[in-house]
């Protein structure tokens, strides 16, 4: 089977993007950061679900489906309550990327055989120390925006999905 590794490289430049994002802005105030990291990710999400339909014969591409999915409704419970407050923003974030890292460690697992799976790994891994970062220092969020560390686990999974991309596209040749 061969993956269409153009849909994962536009995947990865997108998250990179949303990740770029999030990094760049968290210091504008708390209604902004929370949606603007609420459209990024909804577009994140649902961009990865539309990419997924592409390789529907993947063994990973319901952990795929079921990671956009998480990000994309995530996202949207971000944008449409931006001022229910930090904590709340926060909380939401944590849960969101713990939920993604999980669903893509399994995605890894599922496709473990194929060059390259360990970067949807260590996504999941980043993801999930992000969730944690969030959840366990929400107290001095002062230092470290929620942004900043939502938007480095998005470079990361950005990193990821363009990695599997090059393998994939380098494996062809």
């Amino acid at each position: 089977m061969e993956l269409k590794w153009r849909g994962f490289l536009a995947l990865g430049i997108i998250l990179a993007l949303a990740g770029t994002l999030a990094v760049v802005l968290p210091e504008i105030s708390t209604f902004a950061a929370g949606t603007i990291f609420g459209i990024a990710l909804s577009i994140a999400g649902a961009v990865k679900m539309v990419q997924s339909l592409q390789v529907k014969e993947w063994r990973g591409f319901i952990w795929q489906e079921l990671t956009g999915a998480v990000e994309l409704v995530g996202g949207i419970l971000i944008y449409f309550n931006p001022l229910k407050g930090a904590l709340a923003i926060t909380l939401l974030i944590a849960l969101v990327f713990l939920v993604q890292g999980i669903l893509q460690i399994a995605l890894a697992l599922r496709v473990r055989k194929q060059d390259g799976w360990y970067w949807f790994a260590v996504s999941g891994l980043v993801s999930l120390t992000a969730s944690a970062a969030l959840a366990l220092k929400l107290p001095y969020t002062t230092a470290y925006p929620p942004g900043t560390i939502a938007g480095i686990a998005l470079l990361v999974a950005g990193a990821a999905y363009i990695a599997i991309a090059l393998t994939v596209r380098r494996g062809r040749r």
